[in-house]
């Protein structure tokens, strides 16, 4: 079965009144496997608020997997990242339905059972 992608919307808690919009997507193999997606994100007059780089992806030992994403200001800035050491796919089987999957990824404050995460907030 098919994974359905994030609701990067809801991951990255983007205002109502702001548009995402999908730059970019990236599958790679070798000794990193998996997916990367670029977003950027712009307030109603049109001006860049913020991009975003978003992962899903499984180590060189195949035992690290991983996915999260990270914040940058107009200015490139990292400004946030957070990361759960599980797949996409993985997360969203454990999950309630309602984007609960969303949530874990989006909350730092919120972790799915049996995940670590790593999280950096930056000034």
């Amino acid at each position: 079965m098919r994974c359905q992608l994030p609701d990067f919307e809801t991951v990255f808690r983007i205002p109502a009144d702001h548009t995402l919009r999908l730059d970019g997507t990236c599958s790679r193999g070798g000794r990193i496997y998996g997916m990367a997606w670029s977003h950027s994100e712009y307030d109603p007059a049109g001006r860049l608020v913020a991009r975003y780089e978003s992962y899903d992806e499984i180590g060189a030992d195949r035992d690290e997997p991983r996915c999260g994403w990270r914040r940058y200001d107009p200015a490139g800035h990292l400004t946030h990242a957070h990361e759960i050491d599980r797949r996409w796919s993985a997360l969203v089987e454990q999950a309630a339905p309602g984007r609960a999957a969303e949530t874990f990824l989006q909350n730092p404050d919120h972790q799915a059972p049996g995940t670590a995460r790593r999280q950096a907030a930056f000034a």
